[in-house]
């Protein structure tokens, strides 16, 4: 009949694996279904077991680069907010004893020392959060304040391009990874399981 026809074709035959996203049936050696790309667990539980771990691994390595990121941008820029705040008289001094800077932005000593204050609070602002972002991700702790503290780094110290694509990119990592952080490593068990 027509309706024993149709539950035939839907079911798998032995020795076939079924995509886990879409249920479509697969080859006994397929590792990816073709319809939705998901990959097809292995049967063998050593196998499986090392793939969790690979990806456990995975998650651990990217938030280690996210921190690594965060610290290539935020060490220059603790070091240069540190040197502005120590040297800053100096500093002000020097563009003051230009006659061309005076006379061609018509700053007084006053203005000029306010620029650099606010400059010298956002650049150790920034790298004070872009530290501590990067620390919290190595120890895989805080998923959100880590998220939180990796945006305020990179609006609040975007010196030019590069820094702001590196904050930018440690921010997309850290939110990837997501899973990797210990409060979520109940989750991402809960997923991990789930490939069998």
């Amino acid at each position: 009949s027509k309706v024993s026809n149709i539950a035939t074709q839907s079911m798998p035959t032995l020795g076939t694996a079924m995509a886990t996203y879409c249920g479509q049936n697969l080859s006994g050696n397929a590792r990816f279904c073709p319809s939705c790309g998901t990959k097809v667990p292995s049967d063998d539980p050593a196998v499986a077991e090392a793939e969790k771990a690979k990806i456990k691994d995975s998650l651990g390595n990217q938030l280690n680069w996210a921190a690594v990121l965060m610290l290539v941008y935020s060490v220059p820029f603790l070091i240069f907010g540190l040197y502005l705040l120590i040297d800053l008289n100096s500093i002000v001094d020097i563009l003051m004893a230009d006659p061309n800077f005076v006379e061609m932005y018509g700053f007084s000593r006053e203005e000029v020392t306010q620029y650099f204050n606010y400059a010298v609070f956002a650049y150790l602002a920034s790298s004070i959060c872009g530290i501590a972002s990067a620390v919290l991700c190595w120890k895989r702790m805080h998923y959100w304040v880590a998220l939180i503290l990796c945006i305020f780094s990179v609006f609040t110290g975007a010196a030019g391009f590069l820094a702001l694509f590196m904050g930018l990119f440690a921010f997309w990592m850290i939110l990837a990874g997501r899973l990797g952080f210990s409060e979520y490593s109940d989750k991402l068990d809960e997923e991990l399981a789930q490939m069998r």
